[in-house]
């Protein structure tokens, strides 16, 4: 298992800020709570008994779409089982596959 404190270009990666990123994906896919997204993390990473917080830079490379080579590759496929089809099936290149619903009140796009 490789150490998430192994040498970045970027120092946004920390492991709490990596931790709280990945807790933001999780309630963007899920639609939950801040608590129950780190749980899902928590939970996840004992499942595939890989470090948290390395399962949460696995988590924003895959979004982000960076390369996952430096990292740990349990933690990576973790992810990849966890919730890339939700990644897929929710975005492509970026774009949000289908179209925000609109209702009668303009100031609010999104539901």
């Amino acid at each position: 298992m490789k150490d998430l404190n192994r040498t970045r270009d970027d120092p946004r990666r920390s492991g709490a800020r990596i931790l709280d990123t990945a807790e933001g994906v999780v309630i963007a896919l899920r639609g939950c709570t801040l608590n129950q997204a780190f749980i899902e993390i928590v939970n996840t990473a004992k499942k595939h008994n890989v470090a948290p917080v390395n399962l949460a830079d696995a988590l924003v490379a895959i979004v982000q779409k960076q390369s996952t080579a430096d990292l740990d590759a349990d933690a990576v496929r973790a992810a990849q089982e966890t919730w890339g089809a939700l990644l897929d099936g929710h975005r492509r290149d970026g774009a949000w596959l289908e179209e925000p619903v609109q209702d009668d009140d303009d100031s609010r796009v999104f539901d």
